[in-house]
Parts: structure tokens; sequence; C-alpha cells
């Protein structure tokens, strides 16, 4: 089972990527922001550990996590927002690396895609074979956090002022996919890509 990563800028696509080769090519897709809202889940050892860093005013009427009162504790707060990510981080990569082994043993699948927009920062490409970058022009970037995210002009702005870390990131990736919009050409990289 090969592992690969799939990473790129903020509205680029990368789950639509995603999706597509889980669609069409029968991989396992692990997206890493729906794994991170487990940590929040009771009866979790990192349930225990976001209430005693964050207090128990993060919690809903019925005891669980309410991750918007958590984003917005953090928001202001870096070193708060850093001892955060220092429990999520790691219990996402042990969740994967039980998940890559347990799929290893029953070789179910040919690849094991996890999805990441932070895949360099926090380690997760030396889980992997290798790492794709998804890519697309700044315009249909900006359509699609307009359009999917209801993100304004000023927010949009400032994602893409800090673009310059992308062509780093870019060059760090073996394939780099191109998803300006056309789902054939998507499919017709992809089959190229997993053969």
């Amino acid at each position: 089972m090969k592992i690969i990563g799939l990473t790129g800028s903020v509205g680029s696509g990368k789950s639509t990527v995603g999706k597509c080769m889980e669609e069409h090519f029968g991989i396992k897709l692990q997206m890493t922001d729906e794994i991170a809202h487990l940590v929040y889940k009771k009866n979790t050892d990192s349930y225990e550990k976001i209430i005693q860093l964050l207090g128990t005013d993060i919690l809903d009427s019925t005891g669980e996590i309410d991750r918007k009162k958590v984003a917005d504790k953090v928001f202001l707060d870096k070193k708060l927002l850093e001892q955060l990510n220092a429990i999520i981080h790691p219990w996402v990569k042990e969740y994967l690396r039980k998940d890559i082994e347990h799929e290893k043993s029953i070789e179910r699948f040919g690849y094991y895609i996890i999805e990441s927009a932070i895949m360099f920062q926090t380690g997760l490409d030396h889980m992997c074979d290798e790492v794709w970058y998804v890519d697309a022009e700044d315009a249909i970037k900006r359509k699609r956090l307009k359009n999917d995210r209801g993100y304004s002009d000023e927010k949009i702005d400032g994602i893409m002022a800090h673009q310059s870390s992308n062509d780093r990131m870019k060059e760090q990736c073996k394939h780099v996919i191109d998803n300006n919009g056309d789902k054939t050409l998507l499919v017709e990289q992809l089959q190229k890509l997993l053969v």
C-alpha cells in the first residue's frame, strides 16, 4: 500500500481531488481536518486535555466541546493555539499511524491518501511515501473561497498574501496536480499518477 500526502493552498481543492481519487480509483482517503474533529469527542484523553487547557466554558449544554468557542478562545492567543495544536497534531498522527497499520494488515487498498493543508508543518510528510501538491489559479481559488466558504475579499486578500510559503511547499512535492476546474482533466492526471 502506497501512502500519498495530498496538500496545497487554501482554495486549491485538495478535498475535491481526494474525493475524486476515492470515487474513481478506490483508494482510502483520510482528511486530517475530519480526524481532528474526533479529538474533541467525549471519552478521549484529548477531550480531558483540551478542557484542562481551555476551561469548562468551552463546553456546550450536553458537555461536548463547542469548537466555535475553542476557536474564539485561541484566535487571539498564539501561545494558547500552539498548546492546543500540541494536543491535536500528535493525536491525529497517532490515529493515522494505527489506521495505516490496520489497512496494511488487511491489504484492502493499493493507495492510502492523507489530505492536509499543513502537511509539512506538522511532519505528516514523514508518514508518506511521496507528497502531491494540488494547485489552482488565484482567480479560481478566490472564487471557491467566496462561494464555498463565504469568505470576504479582505479575508481572501489576507490568505493570498501568505502564498509565498506555498511555492516552497510545491517544490517539496513529487507531483503537482492542476485543479482549475475541469474534472475530466483531473481524472486524466490522476490516472497517469495512480498506476
